[in-house]
């Protein structure tokens, strides 16, 4: 579908070049016009076959079937590398970031953002499975575990090492089996197609070295980007008319969660006693791969509808509960709004989100009456030299969340830069990047007491948070890019701690200059 409007385009672009207007113009000025134009064509196409190559229909992914009186003889010996070769198809994106901010209690860094590795096989005919490894900042992670008879009796000693603020994770793993354009089944681990963002955030795709504050920052997606669930659902798409197409997504998953991280901090003080603390701080997360701790589903969509070639309009919901079956049952209700926009060299794209927690009272109020006591510890009269405390909270729940982005974009394709490169490269591109975002939090829980099971008090508070960034992208081929870029942050209430998952700091303002690389393949 995709290929067949892409060459009525071309056709038409043709049909313009001998006009009147075009008539009037000079053989130099008409070739320029033309290779810019076909030069974004190519981008759009070069873009439009990595999508196919990810979510693209598994007939076009799948071998040829065999005709039916042929006999098909297992692969053996050298033909099983080439049968692997022919019927999966790996790629991958990743992304490294140098960072400079005005915040003192951050320092300028290198960060490997990700590396995510993928592959597409395709099963049988019409039948595919995709896979997205994901290893976010991550370098190593060792285990060491030995067990021994001393002084008679046992001995187990475990030791991990591993880097700081590591993750490895799947972020997508289904089955999919097309039964036709408007109809493919998918089960297992996908993205949640709450709004555009969520479901096209490889680095390589954007042109600006950060996600933006609504899906990943200070997250209105209930969840941060990029958020995967379990389940089963449909997929499709169809044309509507000669340039027009729509397209959808609809799944049941397990869904968002309420869930602790547990946190451990040792401490050495003088003169008070030193400390162990565990801290476990429940927040949203996505929701389990293996037995669900409610007994609730969740169900999500999105709808887009392209009336052309580079332009589309998408609505898309969730709906489900998040409190565990040892909570009140309250739902997560959210809804997105996003659009984009290609008028030759000029972009526009930008999204809304709103979601809705329920009533986030009663669920404090039957957390505390679960756990009883937001934390214990031994009193100094047994232990005047060691402090052991456990504590409990609910982290950053709020009542509500909105919030959006808009990001213009220019794309200059200069002579002077392909000389630059001595033809190396056909058509490198510049790309210019403004967005402005600002995301609202309604009545989030920022101190929770409660002793014996009884709240004792609950301050709760409005917050905001604005972010301006500018900059830009050179991209020597459509699936690099390297980024530069200014922000601007500013928590309108409160400091930036309290409003972003980024900015550990008591400041409420941040200058931060990002030098990013990102590529795919």
């Amino acid at each position: 579908m995709a290929v067949r409007r892409t060459i009525a385009a071309v056709l038409t672009l043709l049909g313009i070049a001998g006009s009147p207007v075009f008539a009037a113009e000079d053989a130099a000025a008409k070739m320029e016009r033309l290779e810019r134009q076909m030069g974004e064509l190519q981008r759009e196409i070069e873009e439009m076959k990595q999508e196919q190559k990810r979510y693209g229909a598994a007939a076009e992914a799948a071998p040829a079937p065999a005709a039916p009186a042929a006999k098909i003889e297992p692969p053996t010996g050298g033909d099983v590398l080439g049968e692997v070769a022919r019927r999966v198809t790996i790629g991958g994106y990743g992304s490294v970031r140098f960072e400079s901010s005005s915040v003192d209690d951050t320092h300028e860094t290198f960060t490997f953002r990700r590396f995510v590795l993928t592959a597409d096989a395709a099963v049988a005919p019409k039948m595919r499975f995709y896979l997205e490894l994901e290893f976010e900042r991550f370098r190593q992670l060792e285990l060491e575990r030995g067990v021994e008879i001393v002084d008679g009796g046992i001995k187990v000693e475990q030791e991990i090492e591993g880097t700081a603020q590591s993750e490895i994770s799947i972020e997508q793993a289904y089955f999919e089996y097309a039964l036709s354009n408007l109809a493919r089944l998918q089960i297992g681990g996908m993205l949640v197609p709450l709004g555009r963002f969520n479901i096209t955030h490889d680095d390589n795709r954007w042109d600006l070295p950060r996600r933006s504050l609504v899906d990943r920052g200070s997250p209105v997606l209930p969840v941060k980007a990029a958020w995967n669930e379990l389940g089963v659902g449909f997929t499709g798409d169809a044309e509507l008319g000669e340039s027009a197409a729509m397209s959808y997504r609809l799944f049941v998953v397990n869904g968002a969660i309420l869930e602790p991280a547990i946190e451990e901090i040792v401490q050495t003080r003088d003169p008070r006693r030193d400390k162990l603390e565990l801290e476990g701080k429940f927040s949203t997360q996505t929701g389990t791969f293996g037995n669900d701790v409610k007994g609730d589903k969740a169900v999500t969509g999105r709808l887009a509808f392209s009336p052309m070639l580079g332009q589309e309009i998408a609505g898309s919901f969730y709906y489900g509960r998040y409190t565990p079956d040892y909570l009140p049952s309250e739902a997560i209700k959210a809804f997105g709004i996003d659009a984009l926009s290609i008028w030759g060299s000029f972009e526009l794209e930008g999204e809304f989100m709103l979601s809705d927690f329920g009533d986030v009272d009663k669920v404090a109020a039957a957390f505390a009456r679960t756990v009883r006591d937001k934390s214990a510890a031994n009193p100094s009269e047994n232990s005047p030299t060691f402090e052991a405390e456990i504590e409990f909270e609910l982290d950053s729940l709020a009542a509500k969340r909105r919030g959006y982005w808009i990001e213009p974009r220019w794309r200059f394709h200069p002579e002077w830069l392909r000389e630059m490169t001595a033809g190396v490269f056909e058509d490198p591109v510049l790309t210019a990047v403004v967005r402005w975002e600002q995301v609202w939090i309604d009545g989030v829980i920022s101190n929770l007491g409660f002793t014996g099971g009884t709240v004792t008090g609950m301050e709760k508070n409005d917050r905001r948070v604005d972010r301006f960034s500018v900059g830009g992208s050179y991209r020597p081929v459509p699936l690099v890019a390297f980024q530069l870029a200014y922000e601007y942050t500013k928590a309108q209430d409160g400091t930036l701690s309290d409003v972003t998952n980024f900015i550990a700091s008591s400041d409420d303002v941040s200058h931060a200059f990002l030098l990013g690389a990102a590529f795919g393949f």
